[in-house]
């Protein structure tokens, strides 16, 4: 296939200019002419790329030109929607390479009661915590135990008969839930200092399983990035969550970019330096964090003379796009482009209050504490006593909201988000009777949702006064019972309040729910010869990894519940 030249996208902040490839007119390919091979029937190399975050609604209001021209040339999913609860990143990179929805791969949401005491059940200093965990401070050693006990085979389990596997992702639970136990290596951020005193420099340097040398090593090579970067995140509403340093952010140090950058700088070098990759699974993170911080679309840009664009909404967009852009030309560059499938998605959108949290007023739909101490929205998002090793802190300052449900003493652990997801004590039907009436009078509740087992039930009057608009209310109809379902397990939570669209019980831009800003995300099939006709049915994340086998011609060894898709090729 020919390649075409290409321009740059000049990516510009902070008086650092990040020149980087961005993708040109990318068309499925076709059999040349003269005898010489066309594609391969069935490619064998697959790289995922999640865009963390990315919701429909931001492709559109950012103009991100790379992810539509994948759209517009490749085999797109307007239909598409994320097809699940939670709608959180350590759910959905599990899902997106299992095929399986969250009520069968042992967590659903960033919650999880550990029922059949897969980890243990260790006393933490602040008390027995009813086997709760946070599974977003999971590592290998929690999260890898939990996928082997319910027993399930990973993307990467398939394609290592014609290769090695690269999970790269600066999260570390989303590298170990994308990738699993089957993955060759698995790069995420650890922790390091080098040099020597007085010069010594604090770095934040890859880490994981089997990572090669190439990328650890040297010490504060290009892979480290500076620690202790706040830049403009110091102030509302971004303080709640704000930045620390440059993982999630490009920063300003050209020979030590962070963030998106950093991982597309990764998976380029996996490609050079190996032979016989077969997959490479990448996470850019950069327009979660923004969009946490800043209130996703109502990010109110840059203000002051200590603006920053680098940690805002629209530098982490046009960020996101061009490193689309740079994997799929080197893609082309190495020849490797019609042999391999190419899956452009996101985890969840993202949920934005309507004008974020300021100190001064805030937003009537918002309903966290809004409090000013960096990384104080994690006592809105959680609530109770937890087990994790990595994580000690007793969650015992609830936003008001949460309080009367506090006040039961029944209360175990709560994650609050778009949605709010409760675990209680004690789980007998009077007990979660009295919690959902409580939970029914919270605010902005549209309707409570009771764990019955296989499903969930509605056990209070849906509230549509709170919906803004018609179109609201149908999407209501038609998904928030198949969405709670998808947590219908024993570890899942006993009850679940939805909530309208713009309004989160926890920082000004966030996930977890069933609007449709959290679950309208993009699908995309490209290279690997496809043409540009459109699957039109309703493409869920969980279908992605049975279309993924499909494609590459393997038989599944494990039931799933996603729907393999044919994808049309070029003609």
């Amino acid at each position: 296939m020919s390649r075409r030249t290409r321009p740059l996208l000049a990516v510009l902040g902070a008086g650092v200019a990040v020149a980087v490839a961005a993708a040109g007119s990318h068309s499925g390919a076709v059999a040349a002419p003269n005898g010489v091979p066309g594609p391969p029937a069935k490619p064998t190399k697959v790289v995922i790329i999640v865009i963390d975050a990315l919701s429909k609604e931001i492709v559109e209001k950012y103009d991100m030109k790379n992810v539509k021209k994948l759209m517009a040339d490749y085999v797109d999913t307007p239909k598409s929607y994320l097809g699940h609860t939670g709608s959180v990143t350590v759910v959905t990179h599990n899902v997106i390479t299992s095929g399986l929805l969250p009520k069968h791969t042992g967590w659903t949401t960033e919650g999880y009661r550990d029922v059949d005491h897969v980890l243990g059940d260790r006393d933490t200093a602040n008390g027995i915590s009813d086997g709760m965990y946070i599974s977003s401070d999971w590592d290998n050693t929690s999260m890898f135990p939990v996928m082997e006990h319910y027993g399930y085979p990973k993307l990467a389990d398939y394609l290592d008969a014609t290769g090695k596997t690269f999970t790269i992702s600066p999260k570390v639970y989303a590298a170990y839930a994308f990738g699993g136990p089957g993955s060759s290596s698995i790069i995420t951020f650890g922790s390091a200092t080098c040099g020597t005193a007085p010069n010594t420099t604090s770095w934040r340097g890859p880490r994981g399983i089997n990572v090669p040398s190439y990328i650890s090593a040297p010490c504060g090579g290009r892979y480290y990035v500076e620690r202790s970067k706040v830049y403009d995140t110091g102030k509302l509403p971004a303080v709640m969550y704000p930045v620390s340093d440059n993982r999630y952010v490009v920063g300003k140090n050209p020979d030590h970019l962070g963030g998106d950058i950093w991982a597309t700088d990764m998976a380029l070098d996996v490609m050079d330096h190996e032979d016989d990759w077969s997959g490479i699974f990448v996470t850019l993170p950069g327009v979660d964090k923004a969009a946490h911080m800043w209130g996703g679309v109502n990010d109110p840009d840059p203000t002051g003379a200590a603006g920053e664009p680098i940690t805002h909404v629209p530098f982490a967009a046009a960020t996101a796009d061009a490193q689309v852009g740079r994997i799929m030309d080197k893609l082309e560059a190495d020849g490797e482009l019609d042999n391999t499938l190419v899956v452009l998605t996101a985890d969840h959108g993202s949920v934005a209050v309507a004008n974020p949290p300021n100190g001064v007023s805030s937003d009537a739909h918002f309903h966290g504490t809004v409090c000013t101490t960096p990384d104080c929205g994690f006592f809105n998002w959680y609530y109770g006593n937890v087990e994790n090793e990595n994580d000690t802190t007793n969650y015992n300052q609830p936003q008001d909201a949460l309080k009367p449900l506090v006040a039961t003493d029944n209360l175990a652990f709560s994650y609050s988000d778009s949605s709010l997801n409760v675990w209680l004590h004690d789980q007998s039907p009077a007990a979660k009777a009295e919690a959902a009436a409580i939970m029914a009078d919270m605010p902005d509740v549209t309707g409570v949702w009771r764990n019955d087992g296989d499903h969930f039930t509605l056990v209070s009057p849906v509230r549509y006064d709170l919906m803004s608009t018609k179109a609201e209310q149908q999407w209501f109809d038609k998904h928030a019972q198949e969405l709670v379902d998808t947590q219908a397990a024993p570890y899942g939570p006993d009850l679940v309040a939805t909530l309208p669209d713009n309004t989160t019980y926890s920082v000004a831009g966030d996930h977890g729910g069933i609007q449709r800003a959290a679950q309208e995300i993009p699908i995309v099939f490209a290279g690997a010869g496809l043409g540009s006709r459109d699957v039109m049915a309703p493409v869920r994340s969980v279908d992605i990894m049975p279309t993924i086998l499909k494609a590459l011609g393997i038989a599944p060894t494990a039931p799933m519940d996603g729907v393999a898709y044919p994808l049309p090729k070029a003609k």
